[in-house]
């Protein structure tokens, strides 16, 4: 298990990707392939947007896939001179070795980003987005019989759209257009993940928005033993 700063620069390492490719989606299996590739390289992120720019100008239909990734970081990687950095190409098949649960907050990460614009995430707000939202995509309410990464199939456009809508939140709370190279905070993403938490009530989601105390809503942990979170998103 990651700790709690290499979870952060997880997030950071994601959006940086993520801005490079100007709003693009991305699929289950290029998520799934970035994440595990990500726990591997040393690339700072300026090369990981890099990557992001290199595979948006290859992918087509909108949705980047493992191939476009694959190719623009191998592009980056042997364009660099760095001694500590992974071996390339990596393993055959590197999005299998990503658990399901990273490849859909990848994907929820990338949701976050293309409402932010041109905008940074702090690493504080990393830390925080992680701590709230990557339990909570596991963790399953008394009153009901699966978690948010169980019903992700049917439910996770929905989803999505709500982490995209947080991203745009802080364009408002910060009153910056969408192109605009600012640093998020903390205090300024948890302001608009109050906000859209407030307008999206849904059988996953507890009464009351922004509260984390686990005896309020009597949370079960579904698929991971991380603490559980207090967060409203729409079905």
């Amino acid at each position: 298990m990651m700790s709690g700063t290499s979870n952060a620069l997880m997030v950071q390492s994601l959006f940086s990707t993520a801005r490079g490719t100007r709003g693009m989606r991305i699929s289950r299996e290029a998520s799934a392939w970035l994440s595990a590739w990500l726990m591997e390289t040393k690339a700072g992120l300026a090369k990981l947007q890099e990557i992001g720019e290199r595979a948006r100008e290859t992918a087509s239909g909108g949705v980047l896939r493992v191939e476009d990734l694959a190719a623009a970081a191998g592009q980056v990687e042997l364009d660099a001179t760095c001694p500590g950095c992974a071996a390339w190409p990596p393993p055959a098949a590197l999005e299998m070795e990503a658990p399901l649960e990273d490849a859909v907050f990848g994907q929820i990460v990338f949701a976050l980003a293309r409402g932010a614009g041109n905008a940074r995430l702090s690493l504080d707000a990393c830390a925080w987005f992680h701590d709230r939202y990557a339990a909570w995509l596991t963790a399953t309410k008394v009153d009901l019989v699966a978690s948010p990464l169980e019903v992700w199939e049917t439910m996770g456009n929905g989803f999505l759209s709500r982490f995209k809508a947080i991203g745009e939140g802080v364009r408002s709370v910060t009153g910056v257009s969408s192109v605009s190279d600012i640093e998020i905070s903390l205090q300024e993403l948890q302001a608009s993940a109050w906000e859209v938490e407030a307008e999206s009530p849904c059988s996953y989601c507890p009464s009351e928005p922004g509260v984390q105390d686990e005896d309020a809503f009597g949370w079960n942990a579904g698929l991971s033993s991380r603490s559980l979170l207090r967060v409203q998103l729409p079905a």
